[in-house]
């Protein structure tokens, strides 16, 4: 069950970009699995966590059910004995299985009369999920399953309004809906706060994936036209013109041309290349829909707290009767000749790779230091699931962590190789490819990297061979890690594994047992020897052939791309001529009209809206151990009790979450805004030596980096360190470790020797700073990053914001110096880290916060006293430093101020916006701000109509940042961001002035999706822990501070929410409130800052910060290191501050 499905995730297409104001309960991890990755940092960060972890993705939140039993071995996965597990009217009983090592029963159903496949993963949780699966296969390079994928959310036979799916979804309690398109299946989402509103989406979602309308005016305005201007755009075309010269599609089309013949579907672009868009009709999208988008082709993936009995009464009652009623005059509804895509078609024919090959994949970049190296081999079959997973340990053992091989090898060196690297598999129809990439390698080593891997590989085959002690540390840390996402959230493991198994397992449900007895295969794994797993690195890697892509950038290509499109709409426009332009923008006028028919208020108000008091909450009882003059409070109930029996008090705050975990996480908050400035600077580095480090450990052993590496990774499930608490408090450097309940005492201790024994070395350093180095030139092609990274500038001084000062623009001055420095004067370094150290651990200014079963723990309190920092006197808390504390004076009285970055490795522009905001989260206005901002990001609500409708960009939002007292506008790669900027202005001004009447639909559906929001953050055991944490401890807002949110939520009037939008949000498009960044290619560099010109901005051209000799650097896509011990992987729920 290690997971394949994420990375092939990394090229799908995703329909949201820009996070809502719902999102807040993912994780950034987890958005990257299942976004279609929008900017060049998150293609990376998706490689890093590939690397970081072979294990599978965040699972099961037990909150209800008995704790999970871990015995040495594990039973294979057994027949249910549910009684739930039988037929349902037409649908018949094909699987279902009660899985040994977590209370879940996943249980597979087909209809005998249309085909129609439903899977169900039966568990405790206060969110059901939806995952709603077509197998899309196609031989060109058309997008037609991208296209479809759009159009479906335009309206169905049922439904025929563009938006009516969004409107109803939210009224459901849910965020909206969702979709990707990935190389091999398209999947529908939508996600609910409880079961009702779920089963009333289901027939309406359905009926839109089988019945759209795909009407010509959905298609003009979603996927392709020309606009007034000659120039080509559509929502799709746009996404796509964003992407198709970057890095990462640039070498997957490559190598997808390479390895496969014209006859697999795996060859295409299914996202679709802009030359075969641009001659794309609707009538071949419908012609794809009618074979591919039928019932017998389709599997409803469900997974929640769901009753049975309810579920199959919609099925058999509305979804099967209306999927009959459209195939009524058809003879058979499933035909005999269908073929099952990819499994029955030209496409399973199994390909053949003879003998290596190198090709070189171009992409725009003016900087052509550094590029990216992709190999791939040929593995085992799918079905091969103990072969399929020794390859994920494998993976894990050569690129997890310091110590693993291949990091040893390339990336932990003075001059690295790369910045990261990661080996995975990788599912087809007849075998696996098995993915070897490295980032940010530097351009000399470009050409011969693959083969270093190569011989890298070889030489541990015949030479060093496997370390069995490496090798049993790793397999016992997937085991650990899959017990820890299985308890984190069963979702998504469910959803990869039931999506593989529909698109090529076996019909009749004979590999889904298999598919889900990871742990007996462990225990399988575990009695291999040394020979056998050199044997598999042998035959799969070291000795077989591989097709290698090497991604150059190319600033030639960057100008040629430039003046080509610039010539092609030239000539564009001189064949259509006025009357052709004019022609033109009619037509798109005509389309918007058609698409944008109002829905009548009954479709919406005739659906129910869900009631929050349905929501079941994961409980959580807190206590406090107080520092002196401590005014907050816990529950003082039985665990508060359990913890003033456990010896005297510290004498500085813990507090303490307890729930229904097998694990416990320590953290601990340090205020790092305390710090003096001149170390501020330091912060990047000192959290990149966390966990990485020698240490002197309390005994007086001294232990050298890999020995703390390989100790630590033996202890953890995870250990990471972050400038946020659930992106929250980002002035604060939070420290975490979490390891199985009964090894706390272990994890206080090496909490305490990693915090206050680290020794720094200069050659340690030196690597770390080499990393880091590598990284800067890639985070400068991102331009989503960049535009805000100047945005920032303007308003937080990096003097006082330690996550200002290990931003970009610091870096990219401060680690050149640095480096240098570490050559010359490594002594300085070095008192500096420990200077900052000694400033940090301040007692005043720490706080510690214990997650997990707390009364199963034998000495919660006394353990910390005997095994972390020895702190004799306790002392009263400093506040808690916030964002608002490090404002510069433009920060603090925003006004004109425009910087404005011109850059050649992107093709759109972003841009962000910063206004005075309310500050501090118990504000009077926060809860009718937090829904005025859902009933503006709302899918089809007013930003998105006005601007991703109009084709002025893929994503527009606002977000409320409580801490330090701003709004926010943001605009997604937009053709010119300064047109959509100006377009939100223009309805928000509207709206705020009564202009637009609010559409108390929207209203209330975005009243109903803020309970999913709600939820959502406490969704798991380890998210409920840590919101029960930030706001008792951190906000003082109190345990039960989403419940009462929500109980005001009713009340907030219309007149509220335009007061609002007018007082806080409006003058976010006023130069006299406002400051902002954009960043867009240079070829509109010129036309965007004369925009914001005329806007009444004082616009200012900025030049990204030139590194002093950048071959010597390459560049890191994500910022982060791959598999580094100090990265954030926890898996739990992120907090977004800028959303509830």
């Amino acid at each position: 069950m290690i997971s394949t499905l994420s990375k092939r995730l990394s090229g799908a297409l995703i329909r949201r970009t820009t996070p809502s104001p719902q999102l807040s309960a993912l994780s950034s991890a987890s958005r990257l699995r299942f976004q279609r990755i929008h900017s060049s940092s998150q293609q990376k960060a998706l490689a890093a966590e590939a690397a970081a972890s072979a294990s599978v993705s965040p699972a099961f939140n037990p909150f209800t059910a008995p704790l999970i039993s871990r015995p040495q071995q594990y039973t294979r996965t057994m027949p249910s004995k549910s009684p739930y597990a039988r037929d349902y009217g037409d649908f018949k009983l094909v699987q279902s299985l009660d899985l040994t090592y977590a209370p879940v029963t996943v249980s597979k159903w087909r209809s005998e009369k249309t085909g129609l496949t439903v899977t169900l993963g039966n568990h405790s949780s206060p969110l059901t999920r939806g995952y709603f699966v077509i197998a899309s296969e196609i031989f060109d390079d058309t997008g037609r399953p991208h296209t479809l994928e759009h159009l479906v959310f335009m309206g169905s036979k049922s439904y025929p309004y563009k938006g009516v799916l969004d409107h109803l979804a939210n009224r459901a309690g849910s965020n909206g809906t969702n979709a990707w398109t990935a190389n091999d299946h398209t999947a529908y989402t939508i996600t609910t706060a409880g079961t009702k509103g779920f089963l009333n989406m289901l027939p309406v979602y359905v009926d839109h994936i089988l019945h759209p309308t795909m009407t010509d005016a959905s298609f003009v305005t979603e996927i392709h036209h020309i606009n007034g201007e000659g120039e080509d755009a559509g929502v799709v075309y746009s996404e796509m013109q964003g992407r198709e010269n970057t890095s990462y599609d640039q070498m997957a089309l490559k190598h997808q041309r390479a390895l496969y013949p014209e006859t697999s579907a795996y060859r295409s672009e299914t996202g679709g290349l802009l030359k075969m868009l641009r001659i794309l009709t609707a009538q071949q999208i419908r012609d794809y829909h009618g074979k591919y988008y039928q019932p017998y082709n389709l599997n409803l993936h469900i997974d929640g707290a769901v009753n049975v009995d309810e579920l199959f009464d919609v099925l058999n009652s509305k979804v099967e009767p209306m999927i009959l009623e459209q195939k009524k005059n058809q003879k058979e509804i499933i035909p005999s000749d269908w073929k099952r895509p990819f499994v029955e078609t030209s496409t399973a024919e199994p390909v053949k790779l003879p003998e290596s090959k190198t090709q070189v994949a171009e992409f725009m970049e003016t900087d052509e230091s550094m590029g990216e190296v992709m190999s791939v081999w040929l593995g085992p079959q799918p079905n091969d699931y103990t072969t399929k997973t020794a390859l994920g340990v494998l993976g894990s053992y050569l690129t997890y962590s310091a110590t693993a091989p291949l990091r040893k090898e390339f990336v932990e060196i003075p001059e690295p190789l790369a910045s990261s690297i990661s080996v995975f598999p990788d599912s087809k129809v007849n075998q696996c490819e098995l993915w070897m990439y490295a980032g940010d390698v530097p351009k000399k080593h470009l050409m011969d990297m693959a083969e270093l891997v190569r011989s890298k590989m070889q030489k541990i085959v015949k030479e060093e061979g496997i370390d069995m002690q490496r090798m049993v540390m790793i397999l016992a840390r997937e085991r650990r890690s899959l017990l820890n996402e299985m308890e984190l959230g069963t979702s998504n493991i469910l959803m990869e594994t039931t999506i593989t198994d529909f698109l090529y397992g076996d019909k009749d449900g004979k590999d889904m047992p298999a598919a889900f007895e990871e742990l007996t295969t462990f225990d399988e794994l575990s009695k291999w020897t040394a020979d056998q797993w050199a044997a598999l690195l042998d035959k799969y890697y070291a000795s077989a052939p591989s097709i290698t892509t090497i991604g150059k950038p190319s600033a030639k290509m960057a100008k040629e791309i430039e003046e080509t499109e610039k010539e092609r709409v030239s000539k564009q426009r001189e064949d259509l001529g006025e009357s052709g332009l004019k022609k033109a923008q009619a037509e798109l006028e005509a389309a918007k009209e058609e698409s944008d028919r109002p829905i009548p208020p009954e479709v919406l108000t005739s659906f129910p809206v869900v009631d929050p008091k349905d929501l079941t909450w994961v409980p959580v009882e807190t206590a406090l151990n107080p520092a002196p003059g401590d005014k907050i409070s816990a529950d003082n109930a039985k665990v508060q009790q359990y913890i003033d029996a456990d010896g005297a008090p510290l004498p500085y705050q813990v507090y303490f979450s307890s729930v229904a975990s097998n694990f416990v996480t320590i953290n601990v908050l340090f205020d790092a805004a305390r710090l003096p400035s001149h170390l501020m600077p330091y912060m990047g580095l000192f959290q990149g030596t966390l966990f990485q480090s020698d240490v002197k450990r309390a005994d007086g052993t001294t232990m050298s980096h890999e020995e703390v590496v390989n100790a630590i990774n033996e202890l953890t499930v995870d250990q990471h360190s972050s400038f946020s608490f659930r992106r929250a408090f980002q002035e604060n450097l939070c420290v975490s470790i979490k390891v199985e309940a009964e090894r706390y005492g272990e994890a206080v201790a090496w909490l305490r020797d990693v915090l206050a024994g680290a020794v720094f070395t200069k050659e340690r350093l030196e690597v770390i700073v080499a990393k880091r180095l590598q990284s800067l030139p890639g985070q400068k092609r991102d331009g989503q990053l960049v535009a805000a990274s100047y945005a920032n500038k303007l308003a937080f001084d990096p003097a006082k914001s330690p996550s200002e000062a290990k931003g970009l623009l610091t870096q990219l001055h401060f680690l050149p110096q640095l480096a240098e420095q570490l050559k010359t004067e490594p002594e300085a370094v070095i008192n500096a880290m420990n200077e900052l150290r000694a400033a940090l651990l301040d007692p005043t200014a720490m706080r510690v916060s214990v997650f997990g079963n707390i009364p199963n723990l034998p000495k919660p309190r006394s353990t910390l006293r005997e095994n972390f920092l020895p702190i004799a006197e306790g002392k009263p808390l400093h506040a808690l430093s916030t964002s608002a504390q490090t404002l510069t004076p433009l920060g603090e009285n925003p006004s004109r101020k425009m910087s404005l970055v011109s850059m050649a490795a992107i093709e759109g522009s972003y841009s962000c916006h910063y206004a005075l905001g309310p500050k501090g989260w118990d504000h009077p206005d926060l809860a009718a701000l937090i829904l005025a901002t859902s009933v503006l990001n709302t899918m089809e609500s007013y930003l998105w109509k006005s601007i991703r409708g109009s084709g002025l960009a893929y994503g527009a939002d606002v977000q409320v940042d409580p801490e330090a007292g701003q709004v926010e506008f943001t605009v997604y790669r937009s053709p010119n961001a300064c047109i959509a900027f100006r377009e939100a202005g223009k309805v928000l001004r509207s709206l705020a002035s009564g202009e637009t009447e609010l559409d108390t639909n929207i209203v209330d559906g975005s009243r109903a999706s803020l309970i999913y929001s709600y939820a959502g953050k406490s969704e798991t055991v380890a998210a409920a822990a840590s919101t029960a944490y930030v706001d008792q401890a951190l906000k003082e807002v109190g345990k039960d501070h989403s419940q009462r949110m929500l109980a005001k939520l009713p009340s907030i009037t219309d007149d509220d929410v335009r007061r609002v939008i007018n007082q806080y949000f409006v003058p976010l498009f006023d130069p006299a409130t406002s400051i902002g960044a954009v960043s867009t290619n240079a070829g509109k560099a010129d036309e965007v800052e004369q925009g914001f010109k005329e806007l009444g901005y004082d616009v200012s051209r900025e030049e990204l910060p030139e590194l002093s000799n950048e071959d010597e650097y390459s560049g890191s896509e994500s910022g982060s290191d791959s598999g580094s011990e100090s990265g954030s992987s926890d898996g739990e729920p992120m907090e977004d501050v800028r959303s509830p």
